[in-house]
């Protein structure tokens, strides 16, 4: 197998760390209304279904760029991909004339005809249209793809109460070209040179996304860090050369809602679980056949069950070269994620959401 480096690009002001020191978000605001009612704050996912096809030529599958968006008037906080089935195919014997059908060349398939050969180049928000998500992904096997996109969406005013509503705030951060360099096997991104700085201290980072280009990239990990005002994100590669560009993109959700410009009522939100990388909620995957894993909101407190998980991140800890991310899957409450590990003995992988209340209300300490 070739030997794989890792790839670090972190948004965030300061020296790059591992991520180690993330999402200590229990300060939340208070509510700064004076009104004791609350609103609804309406919460949804949206998904679609797409059929990639193997290699050769079909003109009835779908392509593997994918505009997806939200309702007229809201935002979406995060777009995700799941990797459901790669179709079992034997290729022909070699072909003489070549039929584009059923070419003979080994390069033109991928590595493991099977889900590890489905290729997410691009998981983006639209930089000029808060609703809608870009991807691109790549089939690289033999057999066609199914694959399944997600949005979580939020409406862009809370439900009326006492006969009237409040805008729900989310702004872009940045997205554009930054440069990576090579710091001894971490591909980093320089944050010092980075303009956009985080979000605010009343604001959490939603929407992360990435488009990788020409690289040839596999995710490794989506994570929050500075408290939840910003983000980072590895990537594994087969050993791209450097320096090198890819593309990032953020967004920040404020967590108080507004009449105007004057903030009236909080929305409570809060990473879970843990405060730290060390206490991110840790699994062992088995060697074997892809594995679900799930976090819920309240699992472990609750206080948080009328909290959705709208912002999913995750770590390949060990092993994580011979471990897969194929994706995750937005349910009200929980997030699903779905990993393939091929080492040896166990795998550890850390995982967690950002979890927003659907009511307005005085935040949870």
């Amino acid at each position: 197998m070739t030997a794989h480096t890792r790839f670090r690009i972190a948004v965030a002001i300061g020296a790059l760390v591992a991520p180690l020191v993330v999402v200590a978000t229990s300060a939340l605001p208070a509510d700064a209304g004076t009104s004791k009612h609350k609103h609804e704050v309406y919460m949804y996912k949206v998904e679609k279904n797409i059929r990639l096809s193997g290699v050769g030529s079909d003109g009835s599958a779908d392509s593997g760029s994918q505009l997806v968006r939200c309702n007229a008037g809201d935002q979406v906080l995060d777009g995700m991909w799941s990797v459901k089935h790669v179709d079992q195919y034997q290729p022909p014997p070699p072909d003489t004339d070549e039929d584009p059908d059923f070419p003979s060349a080994p390069t033109l398939h991928g590595t493991y005809d099977d889900e590890r050969d489905v290729w997410v180049r691009a998981s983006y928000p639209d930089p000029s249209d808060l609703r809608s998500w870009q991807f691109e992904i790549e089939n690289k096997a033999w057999g066609d793809a199914q694959v399944k996109l997600f949005l979580t969406c939020i409406r862009g005013y809370t439900e009326y109460a006492n006969s009237h509503h409040h805008q729900i705030k989310v702004r872009s951060l940045f997205g554009g070209l930054y440069s990576a360099v090579d710091q001894g096997g971490w591909f980093t991104s320089e944050p010092q040179a980075e303009p956009w700085g985080k979000c605010a201290t009343n604001e959490y980072f939603v929407a992360p996304g990435f488009d990788l280009g020409s690289a040839n990239f596999r995710l490794r990990g989506t994570y929050p860090r500075a408290f939840g005002q910003s983000w980072g994100w590895s990537f594994i590669t087969d050993g791209s050369p450097v320096p090198l560009q890819i593309s990032i993109y953020g967004r920040c959700i404020s967590r108080q809602v507004f009449d105007l410009a004057t903030p009236r009522h909080a929305i409570a939100m809060k990473h879970l679980p843990g405060t730290s990388f060390g206490s991110w909620y840790a699994s062992n995957i088995p060697q074997g056949d892809p594995e679900e894993r799930q976090y819920t909101c309240d699992q472990a407190d609750g206080d948080y069950h009328a909290y959705k998980a709208m912002v999913g991140w995750f770590y390949l800890d060990s092993h994580w070269d011979d471990n897969w991310f194929l994706g995750m899957e937005p349910r009200p409450k929980t997030r699903s994620y779905y990993f393939w590990n091929h080492y040896g003995g166990p795998a550890a992988v850390r995982y967690g959401t950002l979890c927003i209340n659907s009511r307005t209300s005085n935040p949870l300490a």
